[in-house]
């Protein structure tokens, strides 16, 4: 039987779930608190036909939810370059590309192979695979219980990894990588270092859920709509906006990230499993410097994609985006984490990225020519997220089932409802969830298929 939906965001993980409810004949309305739709697909244009991306960067072949969307609705991919990063550490500087001549003291076992290689025979030792973890089963029964408790950097440790080769990993993957919970970094370092082939949209990564508004029907998606309250103690449920307009369904379906669950009045009151989930799960605030330079330079410097540089710098990594997007310009961003993103944060003005540039150019000042627009965002600067990506704390593995948990008649997606947070494949994977919680035919777009002109 047909039942009416009410789903709470039109991000990847709201647009996902409609879609597929509405294959299955179900009513569905979408509330967005935004004036866009999109959620944390956003796309920055840099003028010449250029754009960067202040959310979702690039997808890579081992997502196949993500590529089977954009199959399905006929989107252009650009091809981009995996990493082949110069690496500054400990004062030391040395190229991925001249393996040979890296001068930290790694272990034996760890020299004249790169980073990936070497981190995946550790993930071997300790029974895990890039493969493996990326299952929506993953992890199940005693994973679950033992990988929440210690970091990525002790588990590698145990199995033989070096100090030296942490930090190596840090440089490359961010500096949260090895002091991370190993259970929710491991799926996505799988991601990076289990695929080499990247892709972003042509025109924009936020055309996929553009297009999948359309197919829904943009008259079923009510923009600037802010939840204030949700009300299921009756028959139906009820959600009140900010503006007071009140909409009801049989069922609903959030994807309101838990970093502002606070600000909404739930009736009944929050379960305490519930209420503990939005209060401790933990929300980065990752700061993007966006840059836009007269050619891809780095290039000619045998340096290239994700990351093209990464360090213990106040810079920490340089992702290359470009690939064979046109315009003829380089297009990179410095991801930021930590003290190096609050450090941007805490400047005042609209150039608050470009001491990161300078200082960039100033340690590796043979990788980029004439800068040519500089611009910074930061998602913890959005009233409706706060933070760039929420996940489990160290212990914090019962979270995983607490959050894929239904309450009453509220179902929860969003890709903080899932270990592959912050990447549209498991914006998508929650999505699909979510619906199938409703309805279990609920289906997925974008199946494979193979062309026959050939």
């Amino acid at each position: 039987m047909p039942r009416d939906v009410l789903v709470l965001g039109a991000g990847m993980a709201g647009l996902t779930a409609a879609l597929s409810l509405l294959r299955r004949g179900h009513r569905v309305t979408l509330l967005e608190y935004q004036d866009r739709i999109g959620g944390r697909l956003l796309s920055l244009p840099l003028g010449d036909g250029m754009f960067s991306e202040a959310g979702g960067g690039h997808f890579r072949s081992n997502m196949p939810y993500v590529l089977g969307y954009v199959r399905h609705f006929g989107l252009p991919l650009l091809a981009l370059n995996d990493g082949l990063p110069r690496y500054m550490v400990d004062g030391m500087t040395a190229s991925a590309a001249d393996l040979g001549n890296w001068p930290w003291p790694l272990d034996r076992a760890e020299r004249n192979v790169t980073i990936a290689a070497s981190l995946n025979r550790y993930l071997q030792r300790v029974g895990l695979d890039t493969d493996t973890v990326l299952d929506a089963r993953w992890p199940e029964g005693d994973a679950i219980e033992g990988l929440s408790n210690v970091t990525l950097g002790d588990m590698i440790r145990r199995v033989g990894a070096s100090d030296a080769f942490c930090k190596l990993l840090d440089a490359h993957g961010g500096g949260f990588t090895s002091g991370s919970p190993a259970l929710a970094i491991i799926p996505d370092l799988a991601y990076h270092f289990g695929d080499q082939n990247l892709f972003r949209i042509q025109g924009g990564n936020e055309r996929l859920p553009l297009a999948m508004a359309d197919a829904i029907g943009r008259d079923r998606i009510f923009l600037g709509s802010p939840v204030a309250a949700i009300d299921q103690s009756g028959g139906r449920v009820h959600v009140t906006t900010r503006s007071g307009r009140l909409f009801s369904g049989d069922v609903v379906i959030s994807t309101i990230p838990f970093s502002v669950m606070g600000d909404i009045q739930v009736t009944p009151g929050w379960s305490a499993a519930k209420a503990r989930l939005f209060a401790e799960m933990e929300w980065d605030q990752t700061v993007k410097v966006v840059v836009k330079t007269r050619t891809p330079s780095w290039l000619a410097k045998n340096a290239r994609g994700w990351p093209m540089a990464g360090g213990d710098r106040s810079w920490e990594r340089a992702i290359d985006i470009t690939g064979n997007e046109p315009g003829g310009h380089g297009s990179l961003f410095f991801y930021l984490n930590g003290a190096n993103a609050d450090a941007v944060l805490a400047r005042p003005g609209p150039n608050r990225g470009q001491p990161v540039v300078d200082q960039f150019r100033t340690d590796m000042p043979d990788l980029i020519d004439e800068v040519l627009a500089v611009q910074d965002f930061a998602w913890g600067e959005q009233p409706w997220i706060k933070g760039s990506f929420g996940g489990p704390p160290m212990g914090g593995g019962w979270m995983l089932r607490e959050w894929s948990k239904p309450e009453g008649r509220i179902h929860f997606a969003g890709d903080f409802t899932t270990l592959k947070t912050g990447w549209v494949e498991g914006a998508i994977e929650s999505g699909l969830r979510a619906a199938r919680q409703i309805d279990a035919a609920a289906p997925a777009e974008g199946r494979p298929r193979i062309r026959q002109e050939w």
